[in-house]
């Protein structure tokens, strides 16, 4: 069976790219304190563990095994993504949980997208464009989520911020007038 070096690179990259997004997850889930998330997480890890079995599947058929080491960059003062969200808990880990998918799955679509485009073999580019497309659906989901959660988090920044002004704005005029309006004249 002929495989093209695009095709070997995409299996052999992948599968330990979703492992490392599946130890993320594991690591995780049990502490995200928003239900959506938690579901989004769940979701998230089933696909990639349905992905992996695929990926190595074709890479048993091919004699192959996966890569062997990450290519980010190796940096003793920079904290690794599981170091950091292992410190986390509450919004802090919620928020930093979907930074780090987000980047992951845009890792993800790249990879995809490279074999989806110069693979050689149609059943590993059909997986390649479902990748792609699942992780497209993802980075949405977890960008939903974030802005729904910014935008609730800034309008009850906002209500509350809205008294602090107003006593503020009462300090502030010596001559008893507060909001443009002058209650000695």
């Amino acid at each position: 069976m002929a495989t093209d070096q695009t095709d070997v690179w995409f299996l052999q990259h992948t599968v330990p790219h979703l492992r490392q997004t599946t130890a993320v997850v594991s690591l995780t889930r049990e502490h995200l304190t928003d239900p959506g998330l938690a579901r989004l997480a769940d979701a998230i890890a089933g696909r990639s563990q349905a992905n992996i079995d695929q990926l190595q599947r074709w890479l048993d058929q091919r004699g192959l095994s996966p890569h062997g080491h990450s290519h980010q960059r190796v940096d003793i003062r920079r904290q690794t993504d599981l170091e950091r969200l292992a410190r986390l808990r509450g919004s802090a880990l919620n928020l930093a949980f979907v930074q780090v998918m987000t980047a992951r799955s845009r890792t993800a679509s790249k990879l995809a997208g490279t074999e989806a485009r110069d693979g050689s073999l149609p059943d590993i580019r059909q997986f390649a464009r479902q990748l792609l497309a699942s992780q497209q659906v993802q980075v949405r989901q977890l960008k939903s989520w974030r802005q729904a959660r910014w935008i609730r988090r800034t309008s009850r920044e906002r209500r509350r911020m809205v008294p602090r002004r107003l006593e503020e704005q009462r300090a502030a005029c010596s001559s008893g007038c507060w909001l443009g309006v002058d209650r000695l004249g």
